[in-house]
């Protein structure tokens, strides 16, 4: 009876193998998850939003994606896109994307703004505190125009706020110090956008100098407090604002994580790697990050340019371009456009920066992509494309690994403690959230120039949440699994 017994259960056991099934199975890949250091050739088993099989073994699947020659990856988690409308992240998405979050400059009414995205968003979304709007709202000669915004969002939705419309108020704050009153109701402003699930503090103090650095290290002193990270574009170009952030951080406790190096460091990169690579080993929680592209990309109405920049920079009119037109500028055209105000693009990096900051093995990929256009930079639609086509398949400058690391599990532990659904992202595990990048090592390479945006070559399925927004090698019209990223203080 004993014997007869097991044969049932092993009978049972069989039956039970045999009638598994999944929503969706990723079979014979490469799989690639940089956490565990895996890379094998595994079947992948999803069941709604969550990986729940890897196994050398066959997978039985309602849908069966034929991965064989292709890299299974953890889908790119990009901690610095402006573009955030969906039309942006059909781009995002054809570059491996699945999160795209807005970290430097923050978001404005952050708690609408996530809900309008709810259920109608291709990718994964959030954001920090907008500090440089809020401390611009918080002085007493804006009040009335906080008033206006605030009333704006509340009759008509935060799809109708154009903050456009107030530009040139608010930015007058940019050369205005604050009062001790005004830094308190700032911070009072910050506090309720964590309840709202903000992600940290957006401090991109290089389009505010006015700021006092007193000011700045009581934001420091916040963020210390409330235990979140600081995303911050530093003060000026070069390493004395990099120093000021690194020391606020050093001194308050905070954690910072500093945007583009490469573009703030400019030919100083190498000691900005230093620089974070040391306070790492001394046990300070700062982090870093490039973008693969020899230009910027900003405001020509910004700060920046104010005078000097040609001096600051190295660089001189010719080196601008207009990104709704494509042209170079001149010494007249640039006052024009300074006037009207629009997006420029700023041809100001060597090649060598781009590849040592790429190649260092601190330094996390993000794309600081632009807001959609047809002619924004090209960062907005081919950084990570142009990293494994680039600089790992054809410069060898580091191994594919290294860069999915980069990518996926760098920027998952960057944010685990301010927003706790991410220790489920950026990995290929059991339990891990089916947000998966699938594409062809051989062939993967970016295609937006600086004559356009164009979709990225190479990368042929991405699942969001365990939902394929990208199906063999094209975008799958009218799918919305983006979820939020909401941040742990979140009520």
């Amino acid at each position: 009876m004993k014997g007869l017994k097991q044969i049932f259960i092993l009978i049972g056991t069989i039956t039970m193998m045999w009638a598994q099934s999944y929503d969706i199975v990723i079979q014979g890949g490469r799989v690639m998850d940089p956490e565990t250091g895996l890379d094998a050739i595994r079947n992948v088993g999803i069941n709604s939003d969550r990986i729940v099989e890897i196994s050398s073994k066959t997978l039985k699947g309602t849908k069966v994606i034929h991965a064989k020659g292709l890299v299974v990856s953890p889908g790119f988690i990009d901690l610095h896109a402006h573009g955030q409308t969906n039309d942006a992240h059909k781009y995002q998405a054809r570059d491996g994307v699945t999160t795209a979050l807005e970290m430097e400059g923050g978001v404005g009414y952050i708690r609408e703004w996530i809900e309008a995205k709810r259920g109608n968003t291709i990718v994964n979304y959030g954001g920090t505190v907008p500090h440089g709007l809020l401390r611009a709202l918080a002085m007493d000669a804006n009040r009335s125009i906080a008033k206006k915004v605030d009333r704006i969002v509340k009759d008509k939705g935060i799809e109708n706020l154009t903050m456009g419309q107030f530009a040139r108020e608010i930015g007058q704050s940019s050369y205005a110090s604050q009062s001790k009153k005004e830094m308190r109701r700032t911070e009072s402003m910050m506090e309720n956008y964590l309840s709202a699930g903000a992600l940290g503090i957006g401090v991109p103090v290089g389009y505010y100098n006015g700021a006092t650095a007193g000011e700045i290290y009581g934001v420091y002193q916040f963020a210390a407090k409330m235990d979140v990270p600081v995303y911050t574009h530093t003060r000026g170009f070069g390493l004395p604002g990099l120093q000021e952030a690194m020391a606020d951080a050093a001194t308050s406790g905070a954690s910072v994580h500093l945007v583009h190096a490469n573009s703030m460091s400019l030919g100083e990169i190498e000691t900005t790697l230093s620089m974070v690579a040391d306070a790492q080993k001394n046990g300070l929680d700062i982090t870093t990050e490039v973008y693969p592209y020899t230009a910027a990309s900003t405001s020509i109405e910004s700060i920046l340019f104010d005078e000097g920049w040609k001096e600051t920079l190295n660089i001189s009119y010719e080196d601008l371009q207009w990104e709704a037109t494509g042209e170079r500028l001149n010494s007249k055209t640039f006052y024009e456009y300074r006037e009207t105000g629009g997006t420029i693009i700023i041809h100001m990096m060597k090649p060598d920066w781009i590849k040592k900051g790429v190649s260092h093995p601190l330094i996390m990929i993000a794309s600081d992509g632009m807001p959609f256009a047809p002619g924004a930079h090209p960062r907005t639609a081919g950084t990570f494309s142009r990293v494994l086509g680039k600089y790992v398949r054809k410069e060898r400058a580091l191994d594919l690994m290294t860069a999915l690391k980069k990518m996926t599990i760098m920027p998952a532990k960057r944010l685990e403690n301010v927003a706790p659904v991410m220790r489920n992202k950026g990995r290929i595990q059991v339990g891990a959230d089916a947000d998966i990048t699938i594409f062809n090592p051989r062939t993967i390479i970016d295609k937006a120039n600086f004559k356009g945006l164009q979709y990225s070559e190479g990368v042929k399925y991405v699942l969001v949440n365990g939902e394929l927004v990208v199906d063999e090698g094209e975008n799958v019209e009218n799918a919305f699994p983006g979820k939020p990223i909401l941040g742990k203080y979140r009520k």
